[in-house]
């Protein structure tokens, strides 16, 4: 007769563990959701310093790939020999009215906001460049927190 007694206790066992395991599994899915982080763009970036008369200046070119939401890229660079870092950039002061940076358009950051951007006073911009400086440019997707671009160039007065 003390058999009896088995099969419910095994049964509210297996219930209990069922629904231990099913909650398990709905808080790994709900914690994953939580942490998503909108995609990095896939995008052709160049840069490269200009001689614009007797200024130089930085132009940023978006070759191809995803159109980017100027809000969402930041600009940085570093100057090695100088060891200057400048103030970062928001692409969206150099774009205008346009909402998008599409392929084919190339950004010009005037003499005064490359000279912030490398941390350098205006007239010592051209002074590095007399000595062709390496300058480390990073170009960054805000919402994703990746680099989507980043390269050593000279900063040359060429």
């Amino acid at each position: 007769m003390r058999d009896d007694a088995v099969s419910p206790v095994i049964g509210v066992m297996l219930m209990l563990s069922i629904t231990i395991i099913l909650a398990a599994v709905l808080m790994a899915f709900a914690g994953g959701m939580a942490d998503t982080k909108p995609a990095t763009p896939s995008v052709d970036l160049s840069a490269a310093f200009v001689k614009n008369g007797s200024d130089i200046v930085l132009c940023v070119s978006h070759n191809g790939g995803d159109a980017l939401n100027p809000d969402d890229i930041k600009v940085t660079a570093y100057v090695r020999n100088a060891a200057a870092s400048g103030t970062p950039l928001i692409i969206k002061d150099f774009i205008g009215d346009d909402t998008a940076w599409n392929a084919g358009e190339t950004l010009v950051i005037p003499k005064d906001k490359t000279a912030e951007l490398l941390g350098l006073a205006a007239e010592a911009v051209n002074t590095a460049a007399e000595t062709s400086a390496p300058v480390e440019i990073g170009i960054y997707h805000i919402p994703s927190s990746n680099v989507i671009y980043h390269a050593d160039i000279l900063l040359e007065a060429a």
